[in-house]
């Protein structure tokens, strides 16, 4: 009895040492449904508050601020290699949908992004990341 004390003690103390954790933090997602059968993938590093991912054809990345469901994507940077124009097409209103997120929802393994017109994007848990401590 005193051994799972010990471990629910040793439990809770390390869940209230990661305040800040949003749910979707430390996990990989892609995107379903996505045009043209482009591969993009969106991470998240709560420790530093970083997003990266996969957009088709580069990778990106930027810092994130999450408060409650609000969740607002930052100056994104990425890589300058050119592909089809098709998956480059995607890759552009991806990366413009993402610089007009509001809020989020998580349900179960599914993240959902909602920009400012009401518009959603859903992503399906495929991993998670390692990140910062």
């Amino acid at each position: 009895m005193k051994k799972i004390l010990s471990a629910a003690f040793a439990f809770l103390l390390l869940a209230a040492c990661q305040k800040g954790d949003t749910g979707f933090a430390g996990n990989e997602y892609r995107l379903e449904e996505a045009p043209d059968g482009a591969e993009i993938t969106i991470s998240f590093d709560g420790a530093e508050k970083r997003f990266y991912g996969k957009s088709a054809v580069n990778r990106y990345f930027g810092p994130y601020e999450q408060e409650g469901n609000s969740l607002v994507f930052g100056a994104t940077g990425s890589t300058m290699m050119a592909g089809p124009e098709n998956l480059m097409e995607a890759e552009q209103e991806y990366l413009q949908f993402l610089s007009g997120v509001k809020s989020f929802r998580l349900d179960g393994d599914t993240l959902i992004l909602i920009d400012g017109s009401g518009k959603e994007l859903i992503f399906k848990k495929i991993g998670t990341v390692k990140t910062e401590e």
